[in-house]
């Protein structure tokens, strides 16, 4: 039988509107590189050139996409010379071009197409390896990060920043509503659209997106010990500002209400840590880890079981939030009802549907929504 694992699809493209993710927008920025290293103009190349005192010989990219963490890697000065791996041909070649005509890149840069679930990395005399948002499309985090382990000599780095939410962004009850109360605060011109993001599409589009991300942290604490963490927050931010085109269609007036947000969700994760989506860790090599035999043979196992029994499933891991199930039968109930009248099949929802009339609004956000109030 061969081995399950977790691609991409060949249609999805990544960042399509990355123009219009959280972090492009300045208060954002900040507010990051504040959490992360203390200033909110240093990033974490910054931090981590700062940190390290001298340039690192050699660099692995996870995921390394067209190629520019690389390249600002070398253009601040941090690594010597880097290798890139990643499975799109597409973003490998964009990398490759721009490597070779740029005299700063050439003979520094090297790129392989690897699929990092396999944990097969080129090469060796890595002393830096770099996850920047390659973590969470990881289905095999055991199999790779004990590889890195491996790889990385014991005073070598290990660098994320990465999404380490909820699982395909399936958030909790509690958080959605505390992003939909947040969300209802603000000017109607701002209000985000809100859409649950609905997971049927999500396998469908690109199942790796986000496919174990709650887990990365705990993952990478086997192997390596971390010598400076932090939790960069994203609880209302993230969902409330991406894709928010009232925000990005106005971005000269609504500075007051982006700092609010921030300001919230900085309250979030100050509470309580783990109400965080996104993490900046260095870390090391804890190379005692690989001596333990039992840990090793329990720890395979456990992600071998987990994720052929995903493929049983169609490509789910984890039972449905409340929410998801409850935005499903909203949708399931309009489908079964979409040649009655608007206002018969508002009524029937309600009466058919447990909850429909405290969570209409957010059903009317959804593809498909009857758009009538059912009162």
């Amino acid at each position: 039988m061969a081995e399950p694992t977790v691609v991409p699809s060949t249609q999805h493209r990544y960042y399509e509107r990355g123009e219009r993710y959280w972090n492009a927008l300045d208060p954002v920025v900040r507010y990051q590189n504040r959490r992360a290293t203390d200033d909110p103009d240093v990033g974490w190349i910054g931090h981590v050139k700062a940190l390290r005192g001298e340039p690192f010989a050699k660099a692995l990219l996870l995921n390394c996409g067209n190629g520019w963490v690389e390249r600002a890697l070398i253009d601040h000065g941090v690594v010597r010379e880097a290798v890139g791996v990643d499975i799109s041909d597409e973003l490998l070649a964009a990398a490759r071009a721009t490597a070779a005509a740029d005299d700063r890149y050439r003979g520094r840069l090297h790129y392989e197409r690897v699929d990092t679930n396999a944990g097969a990395f080129p090469g060796e005399g890595y002393d830096l390896v770099v996850n920047v948002a390659a973590g969470h499309h990881i289905a095999y985090l055991d199999r790779v990060v004990r590889r890195l382990c491996e790889l990385l000599p014991d005073d070598g780095w290990l660098v994320t920043w990465d999404y380490v939410g909820p699982h395909r962004n399936q958030y909790p009850g509690a958080q959605w509503e505390a992003i939909w109360q947040l969300n209802q605060e603000l000017p109607p011109a701002l209000r985000h659209g809100l859409d649950y993001p609905d997971l049927a599409t999500m396998l469908a589009t690109d199942p790796t997106e986000a496919v174990h991300s709650e887990l990365y942290l705990d993952v990478l604490r086997r192997y390596f010990t971390p010598v400076h963490e932090r939790m960069l927050g994203g609880w209302l931010a993230y969902p409330l500002l991406t894709f928010n085109d009232g925000v990005f269609d106005h971005l000269d007036t609504v500075t007051e209400w982006v700092e609010l947000i921030v300001r919230r969700d900085e309250a979030e994760v100050t509470r309580d840590p783990a109400r965080t989506l996104f993490a900046y860790v260095v870390s090391q090599p804890n190379k005692a880890a690989l001596a333990r035999p039992q840990d090793l043979a329990r720890w395979r196992a456990e992600e071998e079981v987990r994720e052929r029994a995903a493929v049983l499933a169609d490509g789910r891991y984890y039972p449905p939030t409340s929410v998801a199930a409850l935005v499903d039968r909203l949708r399931r109930a309009e489908q079964a009802l979409a040649h009655a009248p608007t206002r018969a099949v508002a009524r029937e929802l309600a009466r058919r549907v447990p909850g429909a009339r405290t969570v209409w609004q957010l059903a009317r956000r959804t593809p498909g929504g009857a758009g009538t109030d059912p009162t």
